[in-house]
């Protein structure tokens, strides 16, 4: 083999070489593109859930807060038919 012939072969593979490493730099700013889109993805999903969360608990609390008012209500209206039962029959019994 001559010079020449060994130049060209360390030429080749040198062009060789650096296509190669092309490839691999070019396949991972794919993979970090597709990765940090997938990490935008899922921040806006956890987002839109925590938002779907506080309105479901606010939701929530408000019907809660409803249940409670209804309920004292209707304590309310129990004591004083207990309190007009009681004055009926203490009215009735003298």
């Amino acid at each position: 083999m001559s010079v020449r012939d060994l130049e060209a072969t360390v030429l080749a593979m040198r062009e060789a070489m650096e296509a190669a490493e092309r490839e691999a730099a070019d396949r991972l700013q794919a993979a970090l593109a597709q990765a940090s889109a997938e990490a935008e993805q899922l921040e806006r999903m956890i987002v839109a859930l925590r938002d779907e969360l506080e309105a479901q608990e606010q939701r929530h609390a408000e019907e809660l807060q409803g249940q409670r008012q209804q309920a004292a209500e209707e304590i309310r209206e129990l004591q004083a038919t207990v309190q007009a039962i009681r004055a009926e029959l203490e009215a009735t019994g003298q």
